[in-house]
């Protein structure tokens, strides 16, 4: 898995600085719509905001954290550099299995908060 996480991540750089500008405009819309909108227009723009705001920013940190992964040890290193490199390999293999995990709970509470705004629209 962490190797599919990190040929995703290799796969997709160029998208690294749309993602960014992409994350930081909403960012800046999210907080015009919090501080300066009217308590109807908030109602209206609020949830889809913040759905850009948190599935952009999931995805720019996706691409940051998986683009270089630590190779595999060597059988033929010293122990402590293969001790090393398991222990580095073993925290990238939490956040990515923590990634997939947020990945599938933030799916599900998207779908939700579509479901209220369009009760809302």
């Amino acid at each position: 898995m962490l190797e599919l996480f990190e040929k995703f991540a290799q796969r997709h750089q160029a998208w690294r600085q749309p993602l960014l500008l992409a994350l930081v405009m909403s960012g800046a819309v999210f907080f015009g719509i919090v501080t300066l909108a009217s308590s109807a227009n908030l109602d209206n723009w609020l949830i889809p905001s913040i759905l850009l705001v948190l599935w952009l920013l999931q995805f720019y940190s996706g691409l940051n954290l998986f683009a270089v992964v630590p190779p595999r040890a060597d059988p033929r290193q010293a122990w402590k550099l293969r001790i090393k490199r398991k222990a580095h390999r073993f925290c990238y293999h939490l956040f990515a299995w923590f990634m997939l995990l947020v990945t599938i709970a933030w799916a599900v509470t998207s779908l939700q908060l579509i479901a209220a705004w369009l009760r809302i629209a």
